[in-house]
């Protein structure tokens, strides 16, 4: 049995290596070879082909400044104006429970635990523009996923009773058996008015509007960022170097099972 534990913990770790490592070089070589469009020149792709194919969609890699439509957006935990937030509250406690070994001694662990109470995007329609055009490119957000690259906007601890929670906020948390309840935390993260941004994706029509969304057609790698290309490739050799990391560790705990409790 032993065995057969020890196997699969290496084939999962390897082949979870082997799956980040194969999307990672494959992003990797569209940032690397994809050439910047401006959006006067998409414009003039899409308008085109579209005309011809309703649904058609541009595979394209475009650069530009971030606003929002309203030109006013606030996060509402930093207060900061911005052109894009995401945010979510956690109620915190610490819960305490009691574990017995196999020689009846008894010790008591305490762990702090967090549980969402609430989450929130920005409600307000952001779009990209460039020197090239008049026109706006609206950005799918949503679309994407969790290929987003938002900035740190706000991560603080609040007290049950603080008065910035009570002045600001109506939540209703009832204290799970044997915990404490220790306050909120508020996590936020945002997106600046006017932030140069680069994006892969798909463009297309949507009316009389030019959008930018993930990639449903050709499959490519698709991502939202304000990082530039280089620190974008910085992230993705990171990413090699733990999904490596992962895959060694693994062969190393299954030989470890195998051989300990074999």
């Amino acid at each position: 049995m032993a065995f057969i534990i020890g196997i699969l913990i290496m084939i999962a770790g390897i082949c979870y290596a082997v799956y980040v490592l194969k999307k990672s070089k494959t992003k990797a070589q569209e940032i690397q070879f994809q050439q910047t469009t401006c959006i006067k020149d998409v414009l003039d792709i899409v308008g085109d082909l579209s005309s011809l194919d309703e649904n058609y969609r541009h595979y394209s890699e475009v650069k530009g400044h971030l606003h929002s439509v309203s030109g006013d957006v606030e996060a509402p935990f930093s207060q900061r104006p911005v052109a894009y937030y995401e945010n979510e509250v956690f109620s915190v406690h610490e819960e305490t429970r009691t574990e017995r070994d196999d020689e009846g001694n008894t010790r008591t662990i305490t762990d702090k635990v967090e549980s969402s109470l609430s989450s929130e995007k920005s409600p307000v329609e952001v779009y990209l523009s460039d020197s090239s055009s008049d026109e706006k490119v609206y950005i799918d957000m949503a679309s994407f996923g969790s290929d987003v690259d938002l900035m740190p906007g706000c991560n603080r601890m609040e007290s049950s009773d603080s008065n910035w929670v009570r002045d600001n906020f109506n939540f209703s948390f009832s204290n799970p058996r044997g915990s404490r309840f220790l306050g909120y935390r508020f996590f936020e993260e945002i997106l600046p008015e006017d932030q140069p941004m680069y994006i892969l994706g798909e463009i297309h029509k949507r009316g009389n509007r030019l959008y930018v969304g993930r990639s449903v057609t050709t499959k490519k790698p698709s991502h939202v960022t304000y990082k530039s290309e280089d620190e974008l490739l910085d992230d993705i050799k990171n990413e090699k170097f733990i999904a490596l990391a992962i895959a060694i560790g693994s062969v190393i705990a299954g030989i470890a099972v195998m051989f300990l409790f074999s």
